[in-house]
């Protein structure tokens, strides 16, 4: 049972130091529902900190102010901890330990949780981003919803409903869009960014996907070892669109990507169109994540095998093989 968002931020109010966690590799909802999390948490002038280790794009880095991010955490510091968008403590990489040995713990997200809990937890898959979980509880901190926390929220928000084109958008995503609109959230800047602005990287790395691609039995998936990492010049962060490209193919009902981030070891990103399962999928390789998009990391005796039986898990998931033969 969810604790209210209420309580929530009367626990914040009532801390005075706080460290906010995402998880590894953040994505824009990671970075969104943290960050605006962390300026509202500041505006009440309580000393809050945000640690983030990983790389992040060149878009992202365009939008977040990484100035504020710190890698290093004294456990000792910090009488509350805060993770958001993150469903196991895995995901929250070298952070996991310090977070659960926290002294007071919130946990916000949006996904199906495994392992990770909090004193206070509020976790709901309704909800199509973790960034509108952090702006109402925004909203019950009383603080003013500024441009820069509107534009946090609404970067989070847009990216993991792919403007609002994804099946997870609902109801609750367009009102959110539409307070963080009178808000003042830099929206045209945001999708100009997002959607508009492609980097010669970024083109160099579609050209790779179209090249590379595989449509097989409804199934899309590209291959990204670390030779084709270094050729390309790219980190893996760098590649995490690819499957929700791929799924965009005629006649794809799933899609995937797998990355071959150091050598042996390979993160796949799932994704398919409404009515198909691919989070049970990713449980099965040790991963986790929503109905349509979900994700795993793992070390593997090679990228084609993985490919191989990553194929076959889902050809034989659900009913959905069965109608295809």
């Amino acid at each position: 049972m969810n604790d209210s968002f209420k309580k929530i931020a009367k626990t914040i109010k009532k801390s005075n130091s706080i460290a906010l966690f995402t998880h590894i590799s953040p994505d824009m909802d990671a970075l969104g529902s943290s960050m605006s999390l962390y300026y509202a948490i500041k505006s009440l002038g309580k000393k809050v900190s945000i640690f983030v280790k990983d790389n992040i794009t060149e878009t992202q880095a365009t939008l977040v102010d990484t100035n504020v991010f710190e890698k290093d955490c004294n456990q000792s510091e910090y009488d509350l901890f805060i993770s958001t968008d993150t469903p196991s403590q895995k995901r929250l990489g070298d952070y996991a330990k310090i977070f659960i040995a926290g002294q007071r713990k919130i946990v916000l997200d949006h996904h199906l949780n495994d392992d990770l809990k909090g004193d206070l937890n509020f976790v709901d898959t309704s909800y199509s981003s973790c960034s509108e979980i952090s702006y109402q509880v925004i909203k019950e901190l009383k603080v003013k919803i500024t441009p820069q926390i509107a534009s946090y929220v609404f970067m989070g928000l847009s990216s993991d409903t792919n403007a609002f084109t994804n099946s997870n958008t609902n109801a609750s995503s367009f009102k959110t869009a539409y307070e963080l609109t009178i808000a003042n959230a830099d929206i045209t800047n945001i999708n100009e960014l997002l959607y508009k602005t492609h980097t010669t990287k970024e083109i160099d790395l579609k050209k790779f996907l179209y090249n590379n691609y595989h449509l097989e039995n409804g199934i899309c998936f590209c291959l990204v070892t670390c030779n084709d990492l270094k050729k390309l010049n790219a980190t893996k962060a760098d590649c995490d669109f690819f499957s929700s490209e791929l799924i965009n193919m005629q006649g794809a009902n799933f899609a995937f990507s797998i990355i071959e981030s150091t050598p042996s070891f390979y993160e796949i990103s799932l994704r398919s169109k409404h009515g198909y399962n691919v989070r049970d999928v990713a449980e099965k390789f040790g991963g986790g994540g929503h109905i349509c998009a979900a994700g795993a990391k793992l070390k593997y005796e090679s990228i084609e095998k993985l490919k191989d039986t990553l194929v076959d898990t889902i050809k034989y998931s659900g009913e959905w093989w069965l109608q295809m033969v």
